[in-house]
């Protein structure tokens, strides 16, 4: 509620609130698998970083559109550009260690 009055634009806090849901979206499909699905899941994880890193974006770009600008000068644009950020990094990280994991199952007699 808090945010909601001091955020400077309506589309911001849909925006927000947008990625709000993708993060609790994400938490809950980590959180309700079994453990002998986690390999699998990585995929999934990557899919909704995708979604995560999608909603920051917009919101940056609601940002630069209305003011012109691309540097974050209120809460809710520096949370869409943090939150761009460490999704890259994790989308980014889940397929280096998909590829590592991927080499575990690759036989020495194989290209």
């Amino acid at each position: 509620v808090a945010f909601g009055f001091s955020a400077d634009s309506q589309s911001a806090v849909t925006l927000l609130a947008t990625f709000g849901l993708a993060g609790l979206a994400g938490y809950t499909t980590v959180w309700g698998v079994a453990p002998s699905l986690h390999s699998p899941l990585m995929a999934v994880t990557n899919a909704i970083s995708g979604t995560t890193a999608l909603g920051g974006m917009l919101l940056l770009g609601a940002h630069s559109a209305t003011t012109g600008s691309i540097i974050p000068d209120s809460p809710s644009h520096w949370m869409g550009a943090i939150a761009t950020m460490l999704s890259f990094v994790n989308i980014a990280g889940g397929f280096l260690v998909s590829g590592k994991m991927l080499d575990l199952f690759r036989r020495l007699e194989d290209p």
